[in-house]
């Protein structure tokens, strides 16, 4: 190794984690003697006993304030919203709020941070929140058991000072991309499949979504996790990645011209697209938020092959408790509780949930899954 290549990974074997504790290295046969840690830099003066001691030498003390300061929305708590929590949580975010319709199933461990086992069945964001708890009890954790549509979004993102993506589908981001450029709330658009991730800032002039996507592909004209899967290391990359650039967007650290980050974890290939401000995009452009200020609401939505949702017209409140009664001895009881309801019948499994909303498994046909959900509910 000539004396260049030295320099250079003693650089490197400093910066990533022997900084500080003096001694002896060798490479190829060449000894390198790294230095101490100088303890009067301002920087470094920091209580050693800190919780955000080691990302305080990096940020510094007005950045990590700004960090306890901040108000973020995480949207969806799946593979990539429990690790953005997670992140988010360790990293000092004084506010975070989450939410998610859905609970913990089985097949989400294996990529899935904050879960385990005995979270099974519980709601993805109440099981996330006792461990964000137990990481960081100095923070505010917010939840909501809630489906994300048109009519409620603006609500979960109001008063944040940023909101990252974990969502799971393109319509979902489409609204989020319209509410947050209408409210002039920073966002950070993510999406994982197979073995490739992605990630691009949106902030409230632009570009936003749509002029990356203009418009929602056509049905059946994109694939999901259910049907492609999503290889284990690559969520918590990606995420990674998003909160790095939230920290960035609290510091106005971020990059300018806006790039979208593609990144290949098999192949270990990093793209980076700049993506420009399309003056014509409805969004950012004209300032018309056609998805967030539909009226209508989907009714019927393919989830994948074999799985229909079904969200109702309105908001509603069911006695899921009393519809079991009702059911009991035409179908199979699987869960029953105050919050879900899961049972069988007619060869398809029902997961119906307070606010009206079901998920049909067994089906791809729209109609036969709204006439198995008008039979058993009624709705």
């Amino acid at each position: 190794m000539n004396a260049a290549g030295i320099e250079h990974s003693r650089r490197r074997i400093m910066q990533h984690g022997y900084i500080g504790m003096g001694g002896r290295l060798t490479f190829a046969g060449t000894v390198v003697t790294m230095g101490t840690l100088n303890k009067n830099d301002k920087e470094t003066r920091c209580r050693m006993s800190d919780r955000y001691s080691r990302q305080t030498v990096l940020l510094g003390r007005e950045g990590q304030e700004a960090l306890l300061q901040t108000r973020v929305a995480v949207l969806g708590c799946g593979a990539l919203g429990t690790h953005i929590a997670g992140n988010l949580a360790r990293a000092g975010f004084g506010h975070i709020s989450i939410v998610d319709r859905d609970v913990v199933e089985l097949n989400n461990l294996q990529r899935q941070a904050l879960f385990d086992e005995g979270d099974v069945g519980s709601f993805k964001v109440e099981a996330a929140a006792r461990k964000l708890r137990r990481i960081n009890s100095e923070i505010v954790i917010e939840t909501q058991v809630k489906d994300i549509h048109n009519g409620n979004i603006e609500r979960f993102i109001q008063g944040c000072d940023l909101v990252l993506d974990g969502t799971d589908n393109i319509p979902t981001r489409m609204i989020l991309n319209d509410a947050c450029v209408k409210n002039r709330i920073p966002w950070i658009y993510a999406g994982v499949i197979r073995y490739e991730g992605m990630v691009m800032p949106v902030l409230p002039e632009g570009p936003c979504l749509r002029c990356l996507l203009p418009e929602i592909p056509p049905t059946g004209s994109m694939t999901s996790c259910e049907l492609s899967g999503v290889l284990n290391p690559l969520p918590p990359i990606i995420a990674g990645i998003q909160c790095t650039e939230a920290i960035k967007l609290v510091l106005n650290k971020t990059d300018s011209p806006r790039k979208l980050v593609v990144y290949d974890v098999w192949e270990q290939r990093f793209n980076k697209v700049t993506v420009d401000k399309n003056p014509h995009c409805l969004c950012c452009g004209k300032r018309t938020y056609t998805f967030l200020d539909n009226p209508e609401r989907d009714i019927v939505m393919g989830l994948c092959a074999d799985s229909v949702q079904i969200i109702p017209p309105r908001d509603t409140d069911l006695d899921l408790e009393k519809i079991a009664r009702d059911l009991a001895g035409s179908v199979e009881i699987l869960i029953a509780n105050d919050y879900m309801l899961r049972f069988i019948a007619d060869g398809k499994q029902l997961t119906v949930y307070r606010d009206g909303r079901a998920q049909i498994k067994g089906t791809g046909d729209n109609g036969v899954a709204r006439a198995v959900y008008t039979r058993y509910l009624g709705l």
